[in-house]
């Protein structure tokens, strides 16, 4: 008689997505943008382009910013 082999599935569950909020970086602007980064584009986040003014804002996620599942591989430039 054939005994079945049980099998354990698992799921590590960590965030997919996050959102941030900016304000643009131009003081005759101002604007707000929302942002949604995978984790793959939380790593290579550099900067924005405002939706209001259309310029470009330098910028770099915070610790704070990422999960913590995500902090292994984001190490934030030191400039």
């Amino acid at each position: 008689m054939k005994t079945k082999r049980q099998v354990n599935l698992r799921f590590p569950r960590e965030p997919l997505l996050i959102e941030i909020e900016r304000r643009c970086s131009f003081p005759d602007c101002g604007g707000r943008t929302h942002i949604g980064l995978t984790k793959s584009e939380a790593i290579e986040y550099r900067g924005f382009d405002c939706t209001q003014c259309e310029r470009w804002n330098d910028d770099r996620l915070g610790e704070r910013e990422v999960p913590e599942a995500w902090h292994g591989p984001i190490q934030p430039t030191q400039s």
